[in-house]
């Protein structure tokens, strides 16, 4: 069976240094990509992870790294959108030709990432999801993708093609992202459906993270989980990744919609403040989630990703997370 309370970060850990704008940060030679993922696993593991990313240090955000790697997309003819309700906003990329040929390689980061960590340390790579992708594009071909499910479905196959690549290299655990479900939650059943187009024949274990957005640290979108449900029960996947400890209504509600008999990653750990959890409030955090799943299905887990919170900011907060996990086991 599986150890109880298990940790693990959502996804994005920050630069050693931090660029002075975290949502576009520079590109990265590959040496330099690799130095980093190599420090990141090893601060994961050193803050006492169970399970830990390449920390995605290498990627400009979660939609132009995949954007800036496949052919069919244009960063010459950028338009400025908003989402959300909270003035969130940024410059997106064109698709101006058929998207493919991708050039990831996220079967080099988990490698890379792999080779870093203790043998009993998992390693999970995240992938942004299909519909993200969609959204955060301008969509100039209408002829090629008449509709943004067409368009979500046409990164799922370029994604599903990388992704067994990785599957062969040894990876046993991809976490798709999406966000956006709670931006547009209307789409939000197709897009699960693109999603398991995305994951179709990987055969390895599925996550999903669907956060309300974490720009600069501040959510930005505000749909409730339980208004998710009926996607969330098309989307085939193992573990699923939730805010938990910061909304303003119970998620656990959600359980009573959805049967579902996967893990849950429940959020315990808020990213967006500089305040430092103690071992006592994680394991109060955690508790009510136990009505649900038993503690080897639950683990520990930040609301969303470090990408953009300071590094000693992090540090804490992962090694508080480590240390309520500690509680818990301990009968806390």
């Amino acid at each position: 069976m599986s150890r109880a309370f298990r940790t693990t970060v959502t996804g994005s850990y920050p630069r050693p240094v931090q660029p002075t704008d975290t949502l576009k940060k520079p590109t990265l030679s590959r040496q330099e990509a690799d130095e980093i993922i190599r420090w990141a696993v090893r601060d994961q593991v050193d803050a006492g992870l169970d399970i830990v990313t390449d920390g995605e240090g290498r990627r400009e955000n979660m939609y132009y790294f995949f954007q800036r790697r496949m052919d069919g997309l244009s960063f010459e003819e950028m338009e400025y959108r908003t989402y959300g309700k909270a003035g969130f906003g940024i410059e997106i990329a064109a698709v101006v030709d058929r998207i493919g040929n991708s050039r990831f390689e996220l079967a080099r980061d988990w490698k890379i990432a792999r080779e870093a960590a203790p043998a009993q340390v998992e390693v999970k790579i995240t992938c942004t999801g299909p519909h993200m992708l969609a959204k955060f594009s301008n969509n100039k071909r209408p002829d090629l993708y008449p509709t943004d499910r067409d368009l979500a479905f046409a990164y799922a196959d370029v994604l599903n093609a990388e992704l067994r690549e990785l599957v062969a290299t040894g990876c046993q655990f991809i976490q798709f992202d999406e966000p956006a479900w709670t931006a547009f939650p209307e789409e939000a059943v197709w897009a699960a459906l693109a999603l398991n187009r995305a994951a179709e024949g990987l055969n390895v274990k599925i996550g999903l993270h669907v956060c309300g957005g974490n720009p600069r640290r501040k959510r930005v979108y505000f749909t409730r989980y339980d208004d998710l449900a009926e996607a969330f029960r098309k989307a085939k996947i193992h573990q699923v990744s939730l805010e938990h400890c910061t909304l303003g209504y119970n998620m656990l509600t959600l359980w009573d919609k959805w049967e579902f008999k996967g893990e849950f990653a429940a959020g315990v750990i808020d990213q967006r403040s500089d305040d430092m959890e103690s071992p006592e409030l994680v394991a109060k955090r955690t508790k009510p989630a136990l009505d649900y799943f038993e503690p080897e299905r639950l683990l520990l887990a930040s609301e969303c990703g470090f990408q953009h919170v300071p590094l000693d900011i992090t540090r804490g907060k992962l090694r508080a997370l480590a240390a309520g996990a500690r509680y818990l086991r301990e009968g806390g």
